[in-house]
C-alpha cells in the first residue's frame, strides 16, 4: 500500500501555480457579484458598491484624457482662428498704410503743383509744365533733366522756374527730354537787382547746393541781409521780377575793393525739385 505524499501547504502552492489562482479568484469574485446583483442581498450591497467605485473611478480616468484632448483641440481651433485674423488684420494695415502715403504724396504733389499755377498766372508769356526726371550726381555739376522737349517747343535760353522761383535755363534739348542747368551751378549767371534798392549785379552759382553770389555790387550800394533779389529781365533769358532768392550776408570788403560780397540763398528748393516750368519764350516780364 503506498501512502500519498502530504499536500502543499497554499502560500506554495499559489506562487507555484499564480495565473490558474488569479483566474480562481476572478471568477469566484464575478460569481459572487452576479449572485449579489440578482438576490439584492444586504450582505451583498458591499461588494455592489465597490464594484460601483471602481467603475467610476476607472470611468472618471478615461475621462480625464478625453476632456484634455476636447480643451487641446478647441485652443487649437480658437488659435488657428486667431492666426487668420491676425495675418487678415496685417494685411489690412498695410493697405491703409500704402493707402495713406499715397494720399500724403498726392497732398504734398498738389501743394508743389499749385504754387506752379500761381507763378504761371503771374506771368505773361505761356510756360509748359514738365517734371524733373534725372539729377546729375557729379559734384562740380548743378543740372537736372526733364521730360520736354524739342516736340513739344522747347529750346536752349528758355527759363525754368520752381514752384518758389527761378530753377535754372535750358541748355540742351533732346525731341522728349530737355537739359536745365541749375543756378547753383558754377557757370550759372542772371543778371539781378535788390528789389528793395534796386541794387544791380549778377547772380552766380557757387556749385553749392542751396548758395549763390551776387557779384558786381557797388561798394556804396544799399544792400541788407533779408533783402530779395530778383531778375531784371536785362540778360534776356529770365523774365523781369522772377524771385531769385534773399540775401543771407554781406561783407563790405577791403578799401581796395570795388564790390561789396553778397551771399544769396536761392528761393527754389533744389535738393526737392520735381516739377517745374519752362518759360516757352526769354525775356519777357512778370506782371
Amino acid at each position: 500500500m503506498r501512502l500519498k505524499p502530504p499536500s502543499a501547504p497554499l502560500s506554495k502552492r499559489v506562487r507555484r501555480h499564480p495565473v490558474g489562482c488569479l483566474a480562481l479568484a476572478a471568477a469566484l469574485g464575478l460569481v459572487f457579484l452576479f449572485v449579489g446583483f440578482r438576490l439584492g442581498r444586504p450582505g451583498f450591497r458591499p461588494a455592489t458598491h465597490g464594484v460601483m467605485e471602481v467603475g467610476g473611478l476607472f470611468q472618471k480616468a478615461l475621462s480625464v484624457p478625453a476632456g484634455w484632448l476636447g480643451d487641446l483641440w478647441r485652443s487649437y481651433v480658437d488659435l488657428r482662428d486667431v492666426r487668420v485674423e491676425n495675418a487678415a488684420l496685417r494685411s489690412e494695415i498695410e493697405r491703409l498704410r500704402e493707402e495713406v502715403n499715397r494720399y500724403r504724396e498726392a497732398m504734398i504733389a498738389n501743394v508743389r503743383l499749385q504754387r506752379l499755377l500761381d507763378l504761371r498766372g503771374s506771368l505773361e508769356a505761356p510756360t509748359l509744365a514738365a517734371r524733373v526726371v534725372a539729377v546729375d550726381v557729379a559734384p562740380w555739376v548743378a543740372t537736372v533733366t526733364v521730360d520736354r522737349g524739342a516736340s513739344q517747343g522747347v529750346a536752349p535760353g528758355m527759363a525754368v522756374l520752381a514752384g518758389a522761383g527761378v530753377a535754372g535755363q535750358v541748355v540742351d534739348t533732346a525731341p522728349h527730354f530737355s537739359r536745365v542747368l541749375l543756378l547753383t551751378d558754377y557757370n550759372s549767371a542772371a543778371d539781378a537787382f535788390v528789389q528793395r534798392s534796386r541794387a544791380r549785379g549778377v547772380l552766380k552759382g557757387t556749385g553749392e547746393v542751396g548758395l549763390c553770389r551776387l557779384e558786381y555790387v557797388e561798394k556804396g550800394a544799399d544792400v541788407q541781409v533779408g533783402d530779395v533779389v530778383v531778375t531784371s529781365g536785362l540778360d534776356q533769358i529770365y523774365p523781369k521780377g522772377l524771385l531769385l532768392g534773399r540775401v543771407t550776408a554781406v561783407e563790405p570788403g577791403t578799401a581796395e575793393d570795388l564790390f561789396q560780397e553778397v551771399t544769396v540763398r536761392p528761393a527754389a528748393d533744389f535738393r526737392h525739385l520735381e516739377e517745374v516750368l519752362i518759360v516757352l519764350r526769354t525775356g519777357g516780364g512778370v506782371d
